[in-house]
């Protein structure tokens, strides 16, 4: 049996979650942006992690915990993700039947289009169809046109991959809008305060720990960056995913920006806190601090200097950022 969605939405974008989310939302007959869906998701984050058994020993990563379902539950799904066994397959087989579509986390080291030699968890893509026959299934992906091809043995290897760095479960989630949605004006706002408050108080993800408090962990230890015998890695790494890896250049805050310019036409008082003229600089200052991240990756030997300036410019992320939040919190008032 082959089955494909019908008027099935794939609009390439940046980011995997963004790009999924805004790939169903259309399907469902609301045309978001991919910058309101990555804001309403709250997708800012900042891990960072220190671990000597896996490379890079120092890792960071820049986007927040849950985004996906957090959107759901501010557009009124109540939506966690689900766990499957062995057989995910069939259980993702039976949604598609009913003309559901279903999101999946997964490794991109499994997916053949990739061509990767390296783990990376917890990449997003949308399901809309598969072919018995062929034994694959119909994924879209990010910057990719078109459905792409996964083999079923790839697809259950993906789902259920166990690298270190995020291990997986047979993670997905169902997506059926059954209901209207509330107005944006209303959703908006909460989405805010929400991402907000997760960065100021921390969140907890399948990678750890989120939060500004980790930002300045990060500035404490980059100098101790000269010491790890993957120290250019390291540096390479993270140069990748703020300036690179699908986020807009500049660790996802630039298409926080858009959101929040977007948001701005909608709600008055966001434009009078300029709180895309703020998060603008703050994606600058993140790209500042990854093309840095590139030098030191590129010298022979650690550069202490080079890594005492990258200190000194998270330091004043965790500033800027933190003032952001709490800016937003204090005056934006949901509901």
């Amino acid at each position: 049996m082959k089955k494909i969605i019908n008027n099935w939405v794939h609009i390439p974008g940046l980011h995997c979650g963004s790009v999924t989310l805004r790939d169903v939302m259309t399907y469902y007959g609301y045309r978001w942006s991919e910058a309101m869906c990555f804001g309403i998701g709250g997708g800012l984050g900042f891990y960072y992690s220190i671990e000597d058994s896996i490379s890079p020993s120092h890792m960071i990563f820049v986007r927040g915990p849950a985004m996906e379902t957090t959107f759901l539950s501010l557009l009124g799904k109540s939506t966690l993700w689900k766990h499957a066994d062995e057989s995910v397959l069939d259980t993702v087989k039976l949604y598609l039947d009913k003309d559901i579509p279903v999101i999946i986390q997964t490794d991109i080291y499994y997916l053949e289009y990739y061509k990767s030699s390296t783990h990376f968890p917890g990449h997003i893509v949308s399901v809309w169809g598969y072919d018995d026959d062929a034994k694959t299934m119909f994924v879209a992906d990010n910057h990719l046109e078109g459905l792409q091809t996964v083999p079923y043995d790839d697809f259950r290897e993906g789902m259920s991959s166990k690298d270190p760095s995020n291990p997986l479960d047979n993670n997905f989630i169902d997506v059926n809008f059954d209901k209207p949605i509330r107005p944006l004006t209303d959703i908006i706002p909460e989405a805010i305060c929400e991402n907000a408050r997760k960065m100021l108080d921390g969140c907890t993800g399948g990678r750890g720990e989120s939060g500004v408090h980790k930002i300045k962990l990060w500035s404490e230890d980059l100098p101790n960056w000269k010491d790890a015998p993957d120290w250019k890695w390291c540096s390479r790494f993270g140069y990748q995913v703020i300036k690179k890896r699908g986020v807009g250049g500049a660790g996802f805050r630039w298409i926080y920006r858009d959101f929040l310019l977007e948001a701005e036409e909608m709600i008055p008082l966001l434009k009078e806190l300029k709180l895309s003229r703020r998060m603008e600089q703050i994606g600058r200052k993140w790209s500042d601090i990854a093309l840095l991240l590139k030098d030191i990756s590129e010298k022979e030997s650690p550069d202490t200097a080079l890594l005492s300036t990258a200190s000194k410019k998270a330091f004043e992320l965790w500033e800027l950022e933190s003032e952001f939040y709490g800016a937003a919190i204090e005056k934006i008032k949901p509901g």
